[in-house]
């Protein structure tokens, strides 16, 4: 009973004075671009740009639009590392001068607090054993206006209506599987912001740069309950894609911000290539590692099945080291 009583206590004090933390990253959305390993900025030339660069546009097709779905999870490697679960599922279509866009974005984050609450009767400190509980909803509605800046030069912005519920718990560690599941019976309170995504492509011949810079605004939305806030960091992007040969490409990004979560941040690089087998299949690989902090490796592999000239499916799957990003994901492309 003194034992509950002290981690009640303790838990009430830390959710009125530990801020919490939004683990929303580029690789949230697009299994295209986690198939080359998030290697995509410069890349992008589909419906999902909206997301990953919204100046792709003026370098795709004609019309294009995207369905997709990704899930990740991030493991953790010992009791003191968090734990996180993530999905994005993207809808978009767009044409060069114009795209729209909804995705929806859910992550939960499991972070231990190092507390220490007293001393065993061998003198040694003893912990709370108390984890924070992080969960973060978002659904973003999206109009990208494109501008051609010069000849092959083209600027692109998404402006983006962000309706966000946000909920955080201090509760007691434990199975980390059941503790995100029971993320999703937290107390939310939702807010609307309005934010944008900025992004610059160049391309001539065989090579492309781009540059893309996401949550401009930060929007933050409010923890019920609490006077704390979670907030989407913003984020940059730069990438370089380069056509080796006809139908295959190279690609590489690299963060200019730090991401993830505070208690574990990450800058990525990615590098990942996509070519074409055949008349019917398309072949993708990549890696991507952290430049601070651990490194958390991982490895990347999809594909594109092409089942008439304009419909595409594509899969991928994402697998790595401890507290690397893992998951999968499935998307239907239509290119006109």
């Amino acid at each position: 009973m003194v034992i509950w009583l002290r981690r009640s206590s303790i838990a009430a004090l830390l959710l009125t004075s530990v801020t919490p933390a939004a683990a929303q990253t580029f690789e949230s959305v697009g299994t295209r671009a986690a198939g080359m390993g998030g290697a995509f900025v410069a890349v992008a030339d589909d419906a999902s740009a909206a997301y990953w660069n919204p100046a792709g546009f003026a370098l795709g097709n004609p019309f294009s639009m995207v369905l997709d779905h990704k899930l990740s999870r991030v493991e953790e490697g010992s009791p003191n590392d968090p734990t996180f679960r993530g999905s994005g599922s993207l809808v978009a279509l767009g044409m060069p001068a114009l795209g729209l866009s909804y995705y929806q974005l859910r992550s939960v984050s499991v972070t231990p607090l190092d507390v220490t609450t007293g001393s065993d009767n061998a003198g040694r400190q003893t912990s709370s054993g108390l984890v924070r509980l992080d969960r973060l909803v978002t659904h973003n509605t999206g109009v990208t206006l494109v501008q051609s800046l010069a000849r092959g030069v083209a600027l692109g912005t998404t402006l983006k209506l962000v309706h966000g519920t946000a909920s955080t718990a201090i509760v007691p560690d434990g199975d980390r599987d059941g503790l995100v599941n029971r993320a999703g019976d937290l107390e939310g309170e939702s807010g609307n912001k309005f934010d944008s995504d900025i992004g610059v492509i160049a391309g001539g011949g065989r090579l492309k740069l781009g540059l893309t810079v996401r949550n401009l605004t930060e929007p933050s939305f409010k923890v019920a309950n609490t006077s704390d806030t979670l907030r989407l960091r913003r984020q940059v992007r730069a990438g370089m894609a380069l056509s080796i040969v006809q139908g295959w490409a190279v690609a590489t990004d690299f963060d200019l911000t730090r991401n993830g979560l505070p208690e574990a941040p990450v800058r990525s690089f990615a590098a990942g290539t996509e070519g074409r087998v055949g008349h019917k299949v398309l072949v993708r690989s990549g890696f991507r590692l952290s430049t601070t902090g651990a490194s958390r490796p991982s490895v990347a592999a999809g594909g594109s099945y092409v089942v008439t000239r304009s419909i595409l499916i594509d899969g991928q799957a994402t697998w790595g080291s401890e507290n690397a990003d893992r998951g999968w994901g499935i998307a239907a492309r239509f290119v006109y």
